[in-house]
């Protein structure tokens, strides 16, 4: 697993195929990511959208509800089978500019 900072976002690539392992790393590293937005990149996990998504649900909802944006990176044919509820995007540019929206959202008060 890999950090690097961008502004105050944090991209975390070189994930863990395993599900057990992806939650575990990341509540780990929860001092690297845990006080910025966050960009998860999964496209190159050969995990289910499912798999990966009930991994990382639990930790997406707490770091929204301090107010930061958790956005999945995967490939476009994998994005239409995560839940509505869930910020996701095709490329990391694209990740970058629903931080965006959703900061502004956020200060807007929806």
């Amino acid at each position: 697993m890999e950090f690097s900072v961008k502004n105050q976002v944090v991209v975390i690539s070189k994930l863990s195929n395993q599900v057990l392992d992806l939650s575990k790393e990341l509540l780990e590293n929860k001092q690297f990511w845990n006080d910025y937005h966050v960009i998860l990149e999964v496209q190159e996990c050969s995990l289910s959208q499912q798999s990966i998504y009930d991994a990382i649900a639990p930790i997406f909802r707490d770091h929204n509800a301090q107010q930061k944006s958790f956005v999945l990176v995967d490939k476009v044919d994998r994005l239409k089978k995560y839940p509505e509820e869930l910020s996701a995007a095709p490329t990391q540019d694209e990740a970058f500019d629903l931080i965006e929206m959703e900061e502004i959202a956020r200060d807007l008060g929806f």
